[in-house]
């Protein structure tokens, strides 16, 4: 399984800043190094990084990485804010259905090509190119089955999050982000905590809660790859 993981900001594009001057940027570079670093140490996954230092990647860049790759998810990383330094505690998005159907709108009429599917979808498309009604209902099945995918994966990450911090619901939100509108690749976005809480602030910044975070996450995609899809096997590890 081909985990694309995008640690959010970079460069130029600090993100959340923290009461102490801790960047988002930092953090969710940070945690996706070391997630990096558990996932390629388990044989079924291969882990690729949208960016490996402090770079500024523009969101068509990320998404690039989507187009010409067999990814299995798209995990984007970052750290929530707020004006009120009270609120703290992590939360999961994934894309919204009038996102879904810009997307897919787009894609038929601007026909762009370089975009993966899978070889049933792509054969089912050259044999059925003046098809649109076609195209657009079997990517409207395969993005709302997605959707299912990041509904179902977020519980697994909402249990092992529970463990190590504050949780401020247990049902994803939906939103029309960016990186998240992907047409081929399931995808969610992960906030890891409010850097604008003294107290989150001061834990993300230490190298013990990171890994926890990072660990968390792992452990979270490791048992629903295991229970969803390789059921028969013994285990993945």
């Amino acid at each position: 399984m081909v985990i694309l993981i995008d640690p959010g900001h970079g460069g130029q594009d600090p993100g959340s800043i923290g009461h102490k001057g801790l960047k988002e940027k930092e953090i969710t570079l940070k945690i996706a190094i070391k997630l990096k670093e558990l996932l390629d140490s388990n044989k079924f996954f291969q882990a690729v990084l949208t960016r490996n230092n402090d770079s500024y990647l523009s969101l068509k860049k990320r998404k690039n990485f989507l187009k010409n790759r067999e990814v299995s998810l798209l995990l984007s990383i970052h750290v929530d804010s707020a004006q009120q330094s009270y609120v703290s505690g992590t939360s999961i998005w994934i894309v919204s259905n009038n996102r879904i159907h810009r997307e897919i709108n787009s894609f038929i009429n601007n026909k762009e090509e370089n975009i993966y599917f899978s070889k049933n979808i792509e054969n089912t498309f050259k044999s059925n190119q003046n098809d649109i009604y076609l195209k657009k209902t079997i990517l409207d099945l395969q993005c709302h089955c997605f959707q299912s995918i990041g509904t179902d994966l977020s519980k697994y990450i909402f249990q092992e999050f529970k463990k190590i911090v504050k949780v401020k619901k247990i049902q994803p939100n939906y939103a029309s982000l960016g990186i998240l509108s992907s047409i081929n690749t399931p995808s969610i976005l992960i906030e890891t905590g409010f850097i604008t809480n003294f107290e989150e602030e001061r834990k993300l910044k230490t190298i013990s809660y990171q890994k926890k975070v990072a660990n968390a996450i792992y452990i979270s995609l490791k048992n629903y790859f295991q229970n969803k899809y390789i059921s028969n096997f013994k285990n993945i590890d």
